[in-house]
């Protein structure tokens, strides 16, 4: 089996080329002038010193929109191209500037005077749900796509329920020991390297090419044509790799304001944001608040249990991409256990910050954090312990999990006991305080993604794979190239892997939730199977999958954390993550490991040290010094171990794994940090100052 990625040569050789890198004949560059406050009523847009620059070619406000509708979005169409009459966030864009090169559209940009009458804001999701709270949309049922009612309430983006409240509240009556906390986590970034950009390429006959830092082109394409009443198949998205994703290149970005741009210039228009600009004005993980209530009878079984989940969406809900647009990760939190009476709710709010959209395993890190350390709490208070606790939980064979689901079968006993096995070499530093925790994690592998895919022959008896996904960086085109090998028995180096335009396939639900896999497994296995059957005056075969089930799959993950820490300063070392992962057959080992590696750092970085630090409406983390994600000195040890042999689906038999070993860190770590220093800390990031005041005042901060 070939470990090469398809990927690697160009992008370590400096030959890859990303949207940045593009160049048309005729292109100009935009830029925009931002929002300063995060509520206000537009008055004058003063554009007289910025058009005069030298080099500016023209500079547009949202009256100058080419288009019937001045909104856009994934799902909920409630984004302003250019906001119009009013801001709703720090960073919306007032008026955009083309010129002749990327600096002076910027710096012309900055010359634009707006004129703001400055209204109340409604900066935390408490505030947004109180009783006379300003609104930010003023009827956001009216919007194409609106998940809400009129009946929804005030700032409601989505609201979702599953269980009964009053059966699990009577249920938590009736418990021996139980647990009633609050956990909270702020606002978030992907961190991807690139940052978002697009090049647009618009021409009288009404066709569109795009290039962009987007990973869904074929969603991509449909809101282009939606926005400005285009024929779809005259709107081209075009290939290009992407330096990084994790969820945050799924929204259209700048992509509607350049289209429209290059309708107004007729020539190419280029964009590229600087990354402060990015942190401050895309798309990042919800900050979230999460109260979790579970009780256990006097053999330590769950008899009940309440997830009730405020997130905070942030000015608009156009940046999510499901039909509820909220977030399937908060229903996981509880996925892997034997819950009777269980209820979980999840509220999402419009507030004057940063929108928020999805990031790698949406939901999930949050709901993990809260539902483990509240379980872990359980298990302390009770006495019973935190490994025994879920020993006594997790799902066995046979049984229903909270969701009314039976997988094929629950293998979190066992990587539950394979990550507490692990062999112990650590040292810890002389005088630290030094602790273990826990964390499990589970998800479904049910769902087969809509996709297409051609095989066709091409010079020298070569095999030209023709996919419409883009490659993010895991590695998905890789896999395609290892299922055309092991299915026909050739050389890696007689197939060539190639994303194509939109207008060369039928369709494709995108790169994300873990579905790439399993979705270019089934559509490589049918188009090989009519490969074989092929004529020999025949040169190509096409497949379109649907999307649909492939059988009730599931698969887990658990972390153990050691850490220590300093007693005097509050300081926190984690010393090991050890990743237990449950999988089936394995693809590509050297992509698998990277997944799982790069996920647990993705935790470790979610539970002690990133933070937008917003505040006031504001982000105030606006560069990468003080957005601080993991580096290589920041890694601790980290120890994979795998267990074999699960009955995973589709034709290879596999686990997704790319969000499995990001979820449960949080709480693996803070339940270290516990077990350390006896106090409870329930808020992410994990930072020094909070646990040294918990261990000094001896209560949770």
């Amino acid at each position: 089996m070939s470990e090469g990625r398809i990927d690697a040569e160009a992008k370590a050789t400096g030959t890859a080329k990303y949207t940045a890198d593009i160049v048309l004949e005729g292109m100009a560059y935009a830029a925009v002038n931002r929002s300063d406050f995060p509520s206000a009523m537009i008055g004058n847009i003063d554009t007289t010193v910025a058009e005069k620059l030298d080099g500016v070619l023209g500079v547009f406000t949202a009256k100058d929109l080419p288009c019937s509708s001045n909104l856009y979005g994934r799902r909920v169409f409630d984004v302003p191209i250019l906001a119009s009459d009013r801001v709703r966030r720090v960073g919306d864009p007032i008026a955009a500037v083309v010129a002749v090169s990327r600096e002076i559209a910027e710096a012309a940009a900055e010359l634009i005077e707006v004129d703001y009458k400055e209204l109340p804001a409604v900066t935390t999701a408490h505030e947004a749900l109180q009783s006379g709270a300003p609104l930010l949309h003023d009827k956001a049922w009216e919007y194409r796509g609106a998940a809400v009612t009129k009946e929804s309430g005030p700032n409601i983006q989505s609201f979702e329920t599953h269980g009964s409240r009053e059966a699990a509240e009577a249920a938590l009556r009736n418990a021996v020991h139980i647990v009633d906390e609050v956990y909270t986590t702020p606002g978030d970034h992907q961190g991807y390297i690139e940052p978002q950009a697009c090049v647009v390429d618009y021409h009288s006959d009404g066709s569109l090419k795009v290039w962009a830092t987007n990973k869904s082109p074929y969603r991509l394409r449909d809101i282009l044509a939606t926005v400005f009443a285009l024929d779809p198949k005259k709107v081209e998205v075009m290939p290009i790799i992407l330096g990084g994703d994790f969820g945050g290149k799924g929204a259209p970005g700048e992509v509607p304001l350049c289209t429209a741009l290059s309708i107004l210039m007729g020539r190419p228009i280029k964009m590229v944001l600087r990354y402060g600009e990015d942190l401050l004005s895309t798309d990042g993980r919800h900050g979230s608040e999460i109260r979790v209530r579970l009780g256990i009878d006097g053999d330590g079984k769950l008899v009940g249990g309440i997830v009730e989940a405020l997130l905070d969406g942030g000015a608009y809900a156009g940046f999510k991409p499901v039909l509820t647009v909220n977030l399937h990760g908060i229903s996981d939190a509880a996925i892997a256990y034997r819950i009777p009476d269980f209820y979980v709710e999840s509220k999402i709010v419009y507030t004057n910050n940063q929108p928020k959209g999805h990031m790698r395993a949406p939901g999930s890190p949050q709901a993990a954090f809260a539902f483990e350390s509240a379980l872990d709490e359980l298990g302390r208070r009770s006495g019973i312990g935190p490994i025994k606790i879920r020993e006594l939980n997790l799902l066995s064979a046979g049984d229903v999990n909270p969701y009314g689901d039976t997988w094929l079968e629950y293998r979190g006993k066992e990587v539950l006991a394979l990550a507490t096995s692990q062999p112990n070499n650590l040292k810890v530093p002389k005088g630290w305080l030094y602790g273990e925790g826990i964390g499990v994690y589970a998800r479904s592998m049910a769902a087969v993604p809509k996709t297409s895919l051609r095989l066709r022959k091409g010079d020298g008896g070569k095999i030209i794979a023709e996919v419409p996904i883009p490659e993010n960086g895991a590695g998905g085109q890789t896999v395609v190239r290892e299922m055309i090998r092991s299915g026909l028995g050739i050389e890696s180096d007689k197939i060539e892997v190639k994303q194509v335009s939109t207008s060369f396939l039928p369709t494709d639900a995108g790169v994300g939730g873990s579905r790439v896999s399993l979705g270019v497994t089934v559509a490589v296995a049918e188009a090989i199977k009519l490969w074989k059957q092929m004529s020999a005056d025949e040169d190509l075969v096409e497949i379109t999958t649907d999307e649909g089930s492939d059988g009730d799959s599931g698969a887990y993950s658990a972390q153990l954390a050691r850490v220590a820490v300093d007693p005097e300063t509050g300081e926190l070392k984690v010393l090991e993550i050890i990743s237990a992962v449950d999988v089936a057959e394995i693809v590509n080992q050297k992509a698998h490991q990277m997944q799982i590696d790069g996920g647990a750092v993705m935790g470790l970085g979610f539970a002690v040290m990133e933070d937008l630090l917003e505040d006031d409406g504001r982000v105030w983390a606006l560069t990468m010094g003080e957005f601080k994600i993991p580096n290589s000195a920041d890694v601790p040890q980290l120890t994979t171990a795998l267990l074999r042999g699960g009955q995973g689906v589709g034709p290879n038999n596999i686990k997704a794994v790319g969000e499995l070993t990001n979820c449960p860190t949080g709480a693996a770590i803070a339940n270290a940090v516990a077990d350390a220093t006896g106090v409870r800390v329930r808020s992410l990031p994990l930072k020094a100052e909070a646990i040294y005041w918990a261990m000094k005042e001896g209560s949770a901060k």
